[in-house]
């Protein structure tokens, strides 16, 4: 058998054919690699998932408003700002295409209804969110009628009436479709300073249940010490977390706990009710004259109106005007004579007695309360049952998207 001997040349040709055939298929690998494993950016949709090249990332451009032009901006706001559908587009190729665009501020999610195909580009608008307490104050100047200052040493803002257009939607199981069918309808008692809400520099909105959620004691325990009170663990326990007898009626979501600002609640008393009107009440609310020693603050999410709450939020009327109102006592009211103040007087429900949040301070278990006939008077039961409405301040990032406050077109709300 014959054995040739490769030369030299020859095993040097064949090491870099080799060489070379390595790199190819190196290549061809790693670009079959590539081509799988690209990296892409999803945009969450509602009926599905587009998915997009980190390389087109410009098919969403965001411009935000300021004063009366829009810029483009390199970040979708988070907040301070409402998404505007109207004005949002999409285009393919250049071209307009006919979408419906929604865009979820909290979850950051946008809906492209329907589905369309890779290569579009999308425009979102978004609007200077207007605040709610500057809302309420534009309101103000434009209707006198229905909102007015306390004139107390806080002046705060409160609408006043028999009903005024303060209605608001709260409480939504959908945020981005409120109606009667998703949200329950709240009222806005007014916006308060630092001296109601114990928070520094800021001016809250207090709202109230519409309608009660029933009968119940103040304090299963006789006492009137709201830190302890029954009442106040119910309704910042499980109806504040929706839980227990709660859970159809409570607090819905955390969309909504996170509207509701942690408060410093005043719990001054009065040991008289016969003889006080409403700023009297008003700056004993704010006192430190309680009973053997209770709190004179708690500082809490959810608690109940007070006394003069319900005085100062009266129009008067034609034979009774709001000052002589106010200059009543309160436990007189429910006198002919002064008919018009409990009768234009929003927070008033003729069929029942309400809980108010403030106690009587000269014997443990009294506790204020708005009666029916239109009075205001103590209760010497605070185990006894009455209804009761919760009342919380917003937080004061919360701003108000749409609605003219009426019945039918209640304020919207964001966060």
């Amino acid at each position: 058998m014959n054995f040739e001997v490769l030369k030299r040349s020859h095993i040097k040709r064949n090491i870099v054919i080799a060489i070379i055939i390595i790199l190819i298929l190196s290549a061809v690998i790693l670009t079959f690699t590539k081509a799988k494993y690209k990296t892409t950016a999803s945009i969450p949709l509602v009926n599905g998932t587009i998915n997009y090249e980190l390389s087109d990332l410009n098919l969403i451009g965001a411009y935000i408003q300021e004063g009366e032009e829009y810029i483009q901006t390199n970040e979708i706001p988070s907040s301070g700002y409402e998404f505007n559908s109207e004005k949002s587009y999409c285009t393919v190729n250049n071209e307009n295409i006919d979408v419906t665009l929604n865009y979820d501020m909290e979850t950051q999610n946008l809906t492209v209804t329907p589905l369309t195909k890779k290569g579009t580009k999308c425009y979102l608008y978004f609007d200077e969110a207007s605040s709610a307490t500057d809302v309420i104050e534009d309101t103000y100047e434009e209707n006198q009628g229905m909102l007015a200052y306390d004139n107390t040493v806080d002046n705060n803002l409160r609408y006043i009436g028999a009903n005024p257009n303060n209605y608001v939607y709260f409480n939504c199981a959908d945020y981005n479709n409120p109606s009667s069918s998703t949200c329950e309808l709240w009222r806005i008692i007014g916006i308060f300073n630092e001296n109601s809400h114990g928070i520094s520099g800021e001016k809250l909105i207090k709202i109230i249940r519409s309608n009660s959620l029933g009968k119940i004691a103040w304090d299963s325990a006789y006492t009137n010490n709201w830190s302890t009170a029954s009442l106040q663990k119910t309704l910042n326990g499980d109806y504040l977390n929706g839980s227990g007898s709660y859970a159809s009626t409570g607090i819905k979501n955390d969309t909504t706990r996170n509207m509701i600002a942690n408060a410093t609640w005043k719990l001054g008393g009065s040991s008289t009710y016969n003889n006080v009107t409403a700023s009297m009440l008003y700056e004993r609310e704010r006192g430190t004259t309680v009973y053997n020693g209770n709190p004179t603050t708690w500082q809490g999410k959810i608690a109940l109106m007070y006394p003069s709450d319900y005085g100062y939020a009266t129009s008067g009327g034609a034979t009774t005007n709001r000052e002589t109102c106010l200059a009543k006592e309160l436990y007189n009211w429910d006198s002919s004579s002064y008919s018009d103040c409990k009768n234009n007087d929003w927070l008033l429900d003729s069929s029942t007695n309400q809980w108010t949040l403030t106690p009587d301070s000269s014997y443990s278990r009294g506790v204020f309360g708005v009666y029916n006939p239109g009075y205001v008077g103590s209760n010497n039961g605070a185990s006894n049952e009455s209804v009761f409405r919760p009342s919380l301040y917003l937080s004061s990032n919360v701003s108000i998207t749409s609605g003219d406050g009426t019945q039918s077109s209640p304020y919207t709300l964001s966060n």
